[in-house]
């Protein structure tokens, strides 16, 4: 393992400054010149796949996400802290009643092309989201992007082809942005930090709406260069930029699909950080040196398995039950995860102001899922056909369903594993086809919203995010009362109970919320990991803050 301190240290000493000292200065007053000049600070950031597209209000990926979260801005942003921050909007001021909120744009933003930007553009880019004619040519808006604006006065309407103009936005001069809402929305400050609500210019949209979803142009504080399909994306410092100077100038997304190729070229000093491959963490900790390396939090990233409610057997909670408690989940976060989980308890999870620490979860218990399936009619399993168990084509997704199905097993469930393509995967949970699948979830934001109305409330079954088909009126009540109510001790109160159903009833297998663990090379300073960055992409970290140390 020598060999890897080596490569750690060549790498610090090409992205700073020659590793050739230079004579010291012979007074305080007087600077040396260094032997060789300053090279660029170029951060390498490691990419899975290549992203679908740039333009903010088409983004349903993380890949996506992760690149123009550093071209553009919103009005509001997330802090490292996950609090709700100015960006655009230096301050904003919302009415009494909650239903009126008025943003004051910063006077000195610019766009990249040198333009201000204006309340105009605000307008513009949240009418894109929600104009009918927009999605019909592009054909991929995600409508249910455009449904987080529905509470705004008119919107539902104007994106349902019903209405010319859209009254709940309103842009009365260039740095002033008014949104009324027709009834109160407690989360819609957190939606809008999402990068779909980032701010276009309406110009550079207009002139070529498809060409800009591949050299988009934005506010941020990086510029996007240039982009070689499949291999790498660059882009540059904004030395214009009007939040903070940006200390990198150059971040290279390079597109490196196998997490393996990942860690070997960090190891190598080809990359500034990394994931790490499942199988990778005794190594790891086993060398002082790299386990010195590795940040992270737990995120707010969900893996679990999802019923289909609507179909027998788990039109039975019983046997929805049976199943949560027959996988021995803390068995996989050991010796399957290396310990990069922590045990899922909850259906929203900690990192905002609600969270239910009195739940227990499911507990491993072999005979009270037997007594479950006794109950519902299935004694020892006997009278329950196999099931199928859908998952992607990922090796850890291969690993967990291989534990999952033998510890059904034990109780008489006989499970088979079928395997698709991410993306048929998806048509077909969509589509209602599966009856037991993988369930994976990234908070948009946090809140319980996000995931108690958006994951299982019956009106977003399907493509909106309720997969399961999860139904049950007293939930629903709570959890739409909960996203209309300001005060969070009330909307605590609602989401708990809220939960509470959720538990009882249980739409989902329950396993593990994912831990960020990532390898920094130790000369990248000020790299803040947030609770919801998932590794490698680090979604929310704000790379106009990272530095390296020369």
């Amino acid at each position: 393992m020598k060999r890897i301190a080596v490569y750690i240290a060549i790498s610090v000493c090409l992205v700073s400054i020659s590793c050739n000292p230079a004579k010291p200065p012979e007074s305080e007053d007087e600077s040396p010149l260094p032997t060789k000049p300053l090279l660029e600070a170029v951060y390498r950031f490691p990419l899975p796949a290549d992203p679908p597209t740039l333009d903010p209000m088409h983004i349903t990926d993380t890949v996506s996400d992760t690149v123009v979260r550093r071209i553009f801005n919103g009005l509001v942003r997330f802090s490292p802290d996950l609090e709700i921050v100015p960006d655009l909007a230096e301050n904003w001021v919302i009415s009494k009643d909650g239903l009126k909120y008025k943003f004051f744009i910063r006077k000195d933003a610019k766009f990249h092309n040198g333009r201000e930007v204006t309340a105009d553009d605000v307008l513009y880019s949240f009418r894109r989201i929600l104009d009918s004619k927009a999605a019909r040519e592009a054909r991929d808006v995600p409508s249910e992007r455009a449904q987080m604006l529905f509470p705004v006065k008119g919107a539902r309407a104007f994106f349902e082809g019903n209405a010319e103009s859209l009254e709940g936005f309103e842009a009365p001069d260039e740095n002033t942005f008014i949104i009324h809402l027709e009834q109160q929305y407690a989360p819609f400050l957190a939606v809008l930090c999402m990068s779909n609500f980032a701010i276009v210019p309406h110009e550079v949209v207009e002139q070529d709406w498809k060409g800009f979803a591949q050299k988009p142009v934005g506010s941020g504080p990086f510029v996007f260069d240039k982009w070689d399909h499949d291999n790498q994306i660059v882009l540059k410092a904004n030395r214009a930029y009007w939040d903070t100077e940006v200390k990198l100038d150059v971040i290279v997304f390079k597109v490196i699909p196998d997490e393996n190729t990942r860690y070997q070229a960090f190891l190598g000093g080809d990359l500034e950080h990394t994931d790490i491959p499942f199988g990778k963490m005794t190594e790891i900790n086993a060398d002082p040196k790299l386990d010195a390396l590795v940040r992270g939090v737990t995120a707010m990233d969900m893996y679990c398995y999802g019923f289909n409610c609507e179909k027998p057997p788990f039109d039975d909670k019983r046997v929805r039950l049976a199943f949560n408690h027959a996988v021995d989940k803390e068995s996989i976060i050991r010796n399957i995860l290396e310990g990069r989980g922590a045990l899922q308890k909850t259906y929203f999870p900690p990192g905002s102001f609600y969270f239910n620490e009195e739940s227990e979860g499911y507990p491993y218990n072999p005979d009270k899922a037997r007594a479950y399936l006794d109950n519902a009619g299935y004694p020892g399993g006997e009278g329950l056909p196999e099931i199928t168990l859908n998952i992607d084509q990922q090796q850890l997704s291969v690993q967990m369903a291989a534990q999952v199905q033998e510890d059904l097993r034990q109780v008489g469930v006989k499970i088979r594993i079928e395997q698709n393509d991410w993306a048929t995967f998806l048509d077909r949970v969509y589509a209602g086809e599966l009856l037991f699948h993988q369930n994976t979830w990234l908070a948009d934001y946090p809140d319980p919203d996000n995931w108690l109305y958006v994951l299982l409330e019956s009106t977003q079954a399907g493509d909106p995010g309720n997969i399961t088909r999860f139904s049950h009126p007293q939930f629903d009540e709570l959890v739409r009362k909960g996203r209309t109510t300001v005060d969070r001790e009330e909307r605590s109160r609602l989401y708990h109970k809220a939960e509470d159903i959720a538990l009882a009833a249980a739409p989902w297998l329950l396993l593990y919320w994912r831990k960020n663990l990532t390898l920094v090379q130790p000369y990248v300073m000020g790299l803040s990991i947030t609770a919801m960055d998932r590794t490698p992409h680090l979604n929310n970290t704000p790379l106009e803050k990272v530095y390296f140390k020369r």
